[in-house]
């Protein structure tokens, strides 16, 4: 019985970490702090974003383009009940205002 919960924990291991749990959102950043999280607000989300945490996150530009007012999408998961994990950022062509 105890080597079928190790196996179970250790196959949900990495499908916590899968594609099929990931969201994309695009939108305007509202919040930015380096290396810790950004809030991205587009017509489908309350004026103040989506707060998604940033770690180990990859990004598809220099992250010091990154400020409130550009344009992105972001590529994040949930993780339980804390807040969402950019898995990606893109800064997109558009991203001035």
């Amino acid at each position: 019985m105890r080597s079928l919960l190790v196996a179970f924990v250790l196959l949900s291991l990495p499908a916590d970490r899968g594609a099929a749990g990931q969201r994309v959102i695009t939108g305007t950043v509202i919040e930015w702090q380096v290396a810790e999280l950004i809030s991205v607000a587009n017509q489908q989300t309350d004026p103040g974003g989506v707060r998604i945490a940033l770690r180990k996150t990859v990004y598809e530009c220099d992250p010091r383009a990154i400020k409130p007012g550009i344009r992105v999408t972001v590529w994040y998961r949930s993780v339980g009940g804390r807040r969402p994990v950019a898995d990606k950022v893109r800064v997109l062509n558009d991203a001035t205002h």
